[in-house]
Order: structure tokens, then sequence, then C-alpha cells
């Protein structure tokens, strides 16, 4: 069943959400020579700025899980899409490195929140047969802010101002704000749905209950993994192309254009295929052509653009396997515990690549000679081995639904 036009017009705007919420967050790579250059940054002070954001989710994410089950969605939503944009103006205005590290703490704190916010409003806009078609689409706005966003930014921070593409977010999101407050409908059937007959009515029953959910904690485990071997080699790509393949500021834009581009054309249709085909054979299957693209860019001395860019676009496209990841781990919580979950969800996915920035820091050295970055080729072998990890534990979440359907076709024989 295909979606309704409705629930198509909605599902846009929210990707138009997320792509604020992304390209306030991804702006920053393409921007790290830059900044580095501004700041005089060490290789650990940026991955500082990096992975500031991304833990300052994860712990938002985490205490948000006692809370965001309680409130209607829309209001949730909206207060915390305000305090995003509050935060990105700031960033915008940071005249020092502390300031900057201060706002981006600051925003990072409501930037998890938003996409969890906007996984749950997708869980119970839709069945679940539809939400594999309905994250594809969610997912597109990563990949306009890759496409469109990011080259746009990268060219306002180094031909105007580093501090001109945040102000620009901060005014698009203003507007969103508004858009979103007359659109979206008021979601509280969560709230009239009662928790489950075993659970313990605490403070905190919500993370209780996922404790001991098994499929959920490894779910959970395994969509670390996926992000963590996917994020551990962002923070210092962009880097990496300028100082060691030889790119200039400008043409990284080609990069991220072409990844972008085809990962709009894709993720639609990557989530369409998770439906049609089975979440977790899709998942797989772009799992493993991402060791190409990953052990190429990682391993290959200086190399002709039109040659990087092939492999980059490649490796653009694989992120998208988080698309049937995030539609397995969707499906193993309840409306009522949802909005809680994917806050769990939401705190686990930014744990994880903040902890990824932060190794990636400690790994990465600059030779004092040439300038050059130095063992970028161990983080490509870091990425793949997590990823791998991720492929066997996901395996149980679809062996646990198969059994469960199973069972199910013989309780009613």
């Amino acid at each position: 069943m295909s979606l309704t036009k409705n629930e198509k017009l909605t599902l846009y705007m929210l990707a138009a959400v997320s792509f604020t919420n992304i390209l306030d967050f991804v702006v920053l790579m393409p921007l790290g020579h830059t900044l580095q250059e501004t700041f005089t940054m060490t290789p650990f002070e940026w991955s500082a700025v990096v992975s500031s954001y991304t833990l300052a989710a994860a712990v938002s994410g985490l205490c948000s899980i006692f809370i965001i089950d309680k409130f209607e969605r829309k209001k949730m939503f909206l207060t915390i899409y305000f305090f995003f944009t509050v935060g990105t103006f700031l960033c915008g205005l940071a005249p020092t490195y502390p300031f900057l590290l201060l706002a981006r703490l600051f925003t990072g704190i409501f930037g998890g929140l938003i996409n969890a916010a906007l996984f749950t409003i997708v869980g119970d806009m839709l069945p679940e047969h539809k939400r594999g078609t309905g994250i594809g689409i969610l997912m597109t706005g990563f990949a306009v802010s890759s496409a469109v966003g990011v080259p746009i930014g990268l060219y306002l921070g180094v031909e105007i101002d580093w501090h001109a593409p945040f102000i620009i977010i901060g005014v698009l999101a203003s507007f969103l704000w508004i858009l979103s407050y007359k659109r979206l409908p008021i979601m509280d059937e969560h709230l009239n749905q009662k928790m489950e007959k075993d659970a313990v009515k605490t403070f905190f029953t919500p993370l209780k209950m996922v404790l001991k959910n098994k499929k959920q904690v490894t779910g959970l485990f395994a969509l670390s993994l996926v992000f963590f071997g996917h994020f551990i080699l962002i923070p210092f790509f962009s880097p990496y192309m300028v100082s060691n393949i030889g790119f200039e500021d400008q043409q990284l834009t080609f990069i991220y254009f072409f990844g972008g581009m085809a990962t709009i054309f894709f993720s639609p249709r990557i989530g369409k295929w998770s439906d049609k085909y089975g979440k977790y054979k899709v998942f797989v299957i772009i799992s493993l052509i991402t060791i190409i693209p990953v052990f190429v860019l990682t391993n290959v001395t200086p190399m002709s653009i039109p040659f990087v860019l092939i492999f980059s676009t490649i490796m653009f496209v694989c992120g998208a396997r988080s698309i049937p990841a995030n539609a397995l781990l969707i499906n193993t919580t309840t409306s009522a515990q949802r909005g809680s979950f994917m806050s769990i969800r939401s705190s686990v996915q930014n744990l994880s690549q903040g902890l990824a920035s932060f190794a990636s820091g400690l790994i990465i050295t600059t030779n004092p000679i040439n300038n050059t970055l130095e063992h970028y080729n161990i983080l490509g072998f870091v990425s793949v081995i997590a990823t791998m990890f991720g492929v066997v534990l996901f395996k149980y979440l679809s062996d646990h639904k198969s059994r469960v359907a199973k069972e199910r076709q013989l309780s009613v024989h």
C-alpha cells in the first residue's frame, strides 16, 4: 500500500526539518580545515568541537526518555525545535573557540532530541508496512543537506565567513517551525494507551522496559556499531581529502554534491526495497558494498578527483544502510513506548557518533614535515569491523521477527 498525499506532504515537511537539523551538524565537517586555521586548533581540539554536539545529544536523549511519552508529540517537537534554532544562531555568532564549543554543546542538547521526535512521529503516523518507505523519505533530509546544503554552506563559509551557514540555517529553521506549527496534527493517541501490564509504574519505567527487552537492547547495540563504523571516518574526511589527497577547499563541494544527489535518488528506493524484499536483507547487502569505498578511500595515496568522486559517492549512498536498520529497530516497540524508546535510540546514535569522533581524534596525528594526516587507514579498518559486527547482531532482530510470525501462524491454525 502506497503513502497517501497527506502522508507524503507531512513526511516531506519533516524531511525539511531533518535537513536543517542534519545540516547544522554536517556543515561543520567540510569547514574543518577553515576552522582549524581560524582558531589554530589541534586535531584533538577539532574532534572536541565535533564530539561535543553528539555527546550532549546523547545525554539529553537519555534524560528525555523519562518524560517524552508524557507529552503530546506536536507540542514536544515544537519546544525542542525552538531551542535548537536558538542554538544554531548562537553558533553563527561565535567569536572564539570556547564560545563555539559551548554553542555546539547547547545545540547538541536539542539537536539529538529532534531526531528522536521525528522518528517517533513517523512511527506513530505510519503502520509497519509503510515505515521503511516513510523513513526513506525522512532520510532524504540528510541527502539534500549533503547535495545542496553542504556545498552552499562550504562556499559561504570559505568565500564569505564561516559564521554565515549557521545564520542561514537558523533563518530556515525559524520558517519551518512556523510551518510545522500550522501543519502538524495533534498526536496524543499514545497518552491514551495503557502501559504493559507487567510494567513497573515508576519514573524509571521507560528505561526498565527497554533493559528487559532483549531484542531492543541487541538492536540498540547493533545500531551503535553501525553509526560508530560510519562516523569514525567523517570528522577527518574533509581534512584528509585536502591534506593527503590534494583537494582544494572549494573542490570538496563536488564530493558532497555528487554524494548527496546519489543519496537523494537512492534513499527513498532503499526504503521501498526494505519494505518489499526484507529490511535485514537490504541492510546486509549495503553493508557489504560499503567495504569497497571505505578501504579504497582510506588506503590509497593521492589520486585523481574523478576517481575519488566515484568511491566517495558510493560511500555516501551506503550510509543509507541506516534506513533498513532503523526500520528494523522501530518495529520492536509500541506506540505507548515509542517516544521514550526513540529517545534512547537517538541517545545511542549520538553517543556512538561522539565516541567515534573522540576516538578518531586520538588515532589521527599530523605529520609535522608535510602537514599531512597519518593513520587514517586505521580508521578504515575499525569502520569495517564495527559495521560487520552490527550485521551479525541485527540478524537476531530479523530471526526474532520471523519466529514471532511463524508462532502467530501456528496459533491461528
